[in-house]
């Protein structure tokens, strides 16, 4: 197997780990993609499209499950009109079907977009494009046909979900590196084998093993505040003590397998929080992409950081440019 191939079918497994843990949500919540700042845009963007395109194809790249087209629902498409969602995650794609079954799907690298040039009324990305590379901001720029369109929701470098991101990518690598869930997961089962009848001494050993290392979530919280990473170390927190306070009040089944899944889902969301961190466009970056783009006969109709209100720090790049 050559190296390119295997890399790709590496970071295929990877977004497939990270999506079905967002379907579960044991470890997370979604973050900015549907800030309702976004959600606006998106929606102004395709009620104009949709009158514009009465027939069009519009596609929308590295779009996870979907939080693109949320934005269309309840409009009136016109019979012809065509949606497409391209994504390198089966996962994510069937996640699209569920919500969104009028949609066609392409499971396929950005980087490598199986579709003929200039074919596209609309294309579109938010957070989502700039993980696939260099090459792939390339791709998506030969896709749409005269007249047509390029849409661009982009991570600042400097911006408020960059920010999140690292926040919450150091947060759940100190509570992945303290070992607490398979600490709770043995002290749970040393529990339930207490309530069956076996002895009590195991179960407190465990309770007091792990009590310094339940009460190393405090500065991780004191550091990012509770709401980093979806509330995930918060939730756990709280979680825990509960249990451990009411433990017959609990299926042990339901606790191991509340604790395998966030184990189970918590590297991957640890590796899209540093992709997120990595990926972020500069200002530098995002100058050439346009420069690029007007190379390319584009005309840049929108190219600038979103303010949101209550922060000094950007939400996103926002790029609309049409092709002449």
């Amino acid at each position: 197997m050559s190296d390119s191939i295997s890399g790709s079918l590496e970071l295929t497994n990877e977004w497939d780990r990270y999506w079905k843990g967002s379907a579960s949500a044991n470890a997370y919540s979604a973050g900015g993609s549907k800030h309702p700042v976004l959600q606006q845009f998106w929606r102004e963007l395709f009620m104009s499209s949709l009158s514009e395109y009465p027939h069009g194809r519009m596609i929308d790249l590295c779009g996870g499950a979907g939080a693109v087209l949320s934005a269309a629902e309840g409009l009136s498409v016109s019979e012809g009109t065509e949606l497409i969602s391209l994504d390198i995650s089966v996962s994510a794609l069937e996640l699209v079907v569920e919500n969104y079954p009028y949609v066609k799907t392409i499971a396929a690298d950005a980087a490598h977009i199986p579709l003929k040039s200039e074919t596209m009324d609309v294309v579109s990305s938010q957070f989502g494009i700039e993980y696939a590379g260099e090459q792939a901001m390339a791709e998506i720029a030969r896709l749409p046909r005269k007249g047509g369109k390029l849409a661009l929701v982009l991570h600042h470098s400097d911006g408020l979900i960059q920010q999140e991101c690292a926040a919450s990518a150091d947060a759940i690598a100190r509570l992945i590196d303290s070992d607490l869930i398979p600490m709770a997961r043995d002290m749970f089962e040393k529990g339930y084998a207490m309530l069956r009848g076996g002895g009590s001494n195991d179960f407190h050993s465990a309770a007091r093993a792990i009590n310094p290392v339940y009460r190393s979530l405090e500065p991780i919280m004191d550091d990012h505040g509770v709401q980093v990473a979806g509330e995930t170390i918060s939730t756990l927190y709280n979680r825990i003590a509960e249990i451990q306070k009411n433990l017959p009040r609990y299926e042990e089944t339901e606790v191991v397998d509340w604790l395998e899944a966030m184990a189970s889902e918590l590297p991957a969301y640890a590796d899209r929080m540093v992709s997120m961190c990595q990926s972020a466009q500069s200002p530098e970056q995002f100058k050439s992409f346009c420069t690029h783009l007007s190379e390319m006969n584009y005309q840049i109709q929108q190219a600038h950081p979103q303010q949101v209100a209550d922060t000094t720090l950007p939400l996103a790049w926002m790029l609309v440019a049409e092709r002449s």
